[in-house]
C-alpha cells in the first residue's frame, strides 16, 4: 500500500512531465499582453513570494525554470486562478 508521500511524489512527477519551461515561457511571452504580464508576476510575487528579478528573468527565459516552478507556476496558469 503507497504512503501519501509516495502518491504525492507520483502525482508531482505527472504534472510536471505535462509541462515544461519552455511552454510556460511561451505562454508568458507570446500569450499575454504587457499589462497581463505584469498582472501575472504580481500574482506569483505575492503568492509564491518569489523576488521580482528572479521569476521576470525565468519567465522571459534569461534563467531556467526549476520543477519546483514548473508545477506551481503551471497549476497557475492551467487554472488561471492568477486571473482576479
Amino acid at each position: 500500500m503507497p504512503t501519501n508521500l509516495v502518491i504525492k511524489f507520483k502525482i508531482n512527477k505527472k504534472m510536471s512531465e505535462n509541462l515544461t519551461s519552455v511552454q510556460l515561457q511561451s505562454y508568458y511571452k507570446e500569450k499575454l499582453s504587457k499589462k497581463e504580464k505584469s498582472e501575472f508576476l504580481k500574482y506569483l510575487m505575492v503568492t509564491f513570494d518569489y523576488s521580482y528579478n528572479s521569476i521576470q528573468q525565468k519567465m522571459s527565459g534569461s534563467a531556467d525554470l526549476n520543477k519546483r516552478d514548473i508545477i506551481l507556476i503551471g497549476e497557475v496558469v492551467k487554472n488561471e486562478s492568477w486571473r482576479q
